[in-house]
């Protein structure tokens, strides 16, 4: 599961690992990506561009968007199925996060690379006017499993070019090696949409967790 995420890394840095070759789409540095915002993409050509992050097939009567795609089924769904076959994308991203449930409340944690460079989350698109981005899951790891049994779809860098385009990209909807990523606490100001700044993403003295 991922309901919001941050993508705070220079954009030079972002073609470089994602190997763009048309940057149509320059970002701010942004801490607290939501659903129906803006986001940047890679798509097939390497082109970053920018979607809106809610996909809503063509379709759907009462225009209901999937932030999500569960991975098992998405060569099944017919909310899924042609976009996968086709229409496959590379989120960028710095990090994600999950929530914990300790008694009565939800307290947020950031998750990220313990090398704290960017990363590719694997998704699909609708076309459209403004094309709509649905990020896909798998089974949660050992650094998710204890906020949440899903997770989203982490690329390596040498699968890039296989989830755009290439055979056998399903065999890439896996959980990501635990050992890569961690997880830690931060503000509760994430819970609200309206904050955007680096200090949502410094670790909190609740005591670190992964």
């Amino acid at each position: 599961m991922c309901g919001r995420f941050a993508l705070h890394h220079p954009n030079d840095e972002i073609h470089e690992q994602f190997q763009v070759e048309h940057p149509e789409f320059l970002f701010e540095p942004r801490y607290n990506i939501a659903p129906t915002q803006a986001i940047a993409v890679v798509t097939a050509d390497r082109s970053l561009v920018g979607m809106k992050w809610g996909l809503v097939p063509r379709w759907s009567k009462d225009g209901k968007p999937f932030i999500n795609a569960r991975g098992e089924t998405i060569t099944e769904k017919p909310s899924f199925r042609e976009n996968f076959n086709s229409r496959r994308i590379i989120v960028p991203c710095s990090g994600f996060y999950e929530w914990k449930a300790e008694g009565k409340l939800r307290l947020p944690f950031y998750i990220r690379m313990r090398d704290q460079r960017p990363f590719g989350i694997g998704a699909v698109y609708e076309p459209g006017a403004v094309p709509t981005v649905a990020l896909v899951t798998t089974a949660a790891n050992a650094v998710l499993s204890p906020f949440h049994d899903r997770m989203p779809v982490i690329l390596a860098p040498g699968d890039y070019a296989r989830w755009l385009g290439e055979p056998g990209a399903a065999s890439l909807i896996r959980p990501f090696p635990p050992e890569a990523m961690e997880a830690f606490p931060v503000s509760t100001r994430v819970n609200g949409v309206k904050d955007d700044d680096a200090g949502l993403i410094e670790p909190e003295r609740r005591g670190l967790f992964g």
